[in-house]
């Protein structure tokens, strides 16, 4: 069995994911919280709160005291925050497995959220904004996702803005902590050596987190969503369609223009996932892909050009970015629209096909080898899908995709009167043609 689910008894849903031969052990918390979960005045909190996780608690009353003994295990450990779920880890040597659910435990559950510290740390996220909307290669996707997702939740950034962060307000972060925060809410998995004693430390420590603790705000419900959010969000909704309404610029003095470019797709439960991850491979998943070949090798556009693939739970894209010169912008979109429509009419080769399928296999065989991305596979399965598939079980679903399918989801996905086009560099808007 490559996994064990089990719950506790505060509902709390643990994932045991263990390796043979592994020397370290990675514990992930995620909780399927989210920037699409905000309100407007609120943008930011859920960025906000995982950086106070790391601020102290009363065991370990200061930042310092806290990463300090992280740090002396030569442990790896981070948090982040996605638009549709936030995670906390601490990969180590197994045998600080103990100490590593103890520090978790402790900042998920324990935190001060000290007045002082909250309204220092808003000022450290805003220089963390700033550089990110300096950075063109990043940024990117905010302007993109604003696009595509227009005036929507999902259209907005996950850390907020800066006046957002900075008037967020405390009383308001803890309702909206305690709201999503809760053991039933809460999805761990510990991948990588799995000793003998680790059922009995996750008891230990979460296991006797209490649902009261994580905090009854019932008439907060309402304006904050439920305490279980996967079933209260915005329904996704794209911008308009016309011309003039799929194109962002963002005018920056740069030397190099960003380019990212995308089309709707598929949710996280799609059926048809399968053969887009292998579309993808081909198109623009690999130096070996179509577009890496007609955009960078045969005709100089870009050094660095790929496609993608975003899902959520009601909705998705299919993407394409590049770095190129700002004269060769228009090239550069009449190739990736040439591309598409050469799969919508003719499929792909065997032997792509055959290529793109090895190359899968073989990807997710090297990433499987690292006990963090085991317990992210499993978890983030647990949120979104409804049905957890093993690397093996989704491997062999690759395998049964055929051109015909591709074909098929290429007519689909890949309409081009519904691209949309967002650039960041000193770019005229007027002057792109797609």
């Amino acid at each position: 069995m490559p996994f064990k689910k089990y719950e506790l008894k505060n509902k709390t849903t643990v994932f045991l994911v263990p390796q043979p031969d592994a020397q370290s052990t990675t514990v992930l918390v995620l909780y399927p919280v989210g920037s699409r979960y905000e309100n407007n005045k609120l943008a930011g909190v859920s960025h906000f709160i995982e950086h106070l996780m790391f601020k102290g608690t009363k065991k370990r009353p200061t930042s310092l005291a806290l990463t300090r003994e992280i740090d002396r295990l030569g442990a790896e450990y981070n948090a982040f925050t996605s638009k549709e779920y936030t995670g906390y880890y601490i990969k180590s040597d197994a045998k600080y497995l103990d100490i590593s659910l103890d520090i978790l435990c402790d900042m998920l559950n324990n935190s001060k959220f000290d007045a002082k510290e909250m309204a220092k740390e808003k000022k450290v996220i805003v220089e963390e904004l700033r550089m990110y909307n300096d950075n063109p290669l990043i940024n990117i996707e905010n302007v993109f996702e604003n696009l595509i997702f227009k005036d929507t939740d999902l259209g907005r950034n996950i850390g907020g803005s800066e006046t957002s962060v900075l008037n967020l307000p405390r009383a308001e972060v803890l309702k909206y902590y305690h709201n999503f925060y809760a053991p039933e809410n809460t999805y761990i998995a510990v991948a990588g050596a799995v000793g003998g004693n680790t059922v009995k430390l996750i008891e230990k420590y979460f296991g006797h987190v209490n649902p009261a603790k994580a905090g009854h705000v019932a008439s907060h419900a309402k304006s904050l969503h439920s305490r279980v959010p996967s079933r209260n969000y915005s329904p996704a909704k794209f911008g308009p369609e016309t011309k003039t309404a799929r194109i962002a610029v963002e005018k920056k003095p740069t030397d190099q223009v960003q380019l990212m470019l995308g089309l709707p797709g598929l949710d996280h439960n799609d059926k048809r996932n399968e053969v887009l991850s292998v579309l993808n491979t081909i198109l623009g998943g690999s130096m070996s892909s179509r577009l890496f070949s007609e955009i960078r090798e045969k005709r100089g556009l870009a050094y660095m050009v790929r496609s993608g693939e975003m899902n959520y739970r009601d909705t998705g894209f299919f993407d394409v970015r590049m770095g190129l010169e700002a004269k060769n912008i228009n090239g550069a979109l009449q190739v990736v629209k040439k591309e598409m429509e050469k799969i919508i009419k003719s499929g792909v080769t065997v032997k792509e096909l055959k290529d793109a399928k090895t190359h899968l296999h073989g990807a997710l065989t090297l990433s499987m080898e690292d006990s963090s991305t085991q317990a992210s596979w499993y978890l983030q399965q647990a949120l979104f899908l409804n049905e957890i598939k093993t690397p093996a079980e989704r491997l062999k679903e690759i395998d049964r995709v055929t051109n015909v399918q591709i074909k098929k989801l290429a007519k689909e996905i890949f309409v081009w009167n519904k691209v949309r086009v967002a650039i960041i560099g000193n770019v005229e808007k007027e002057n792109i043609k797609f």
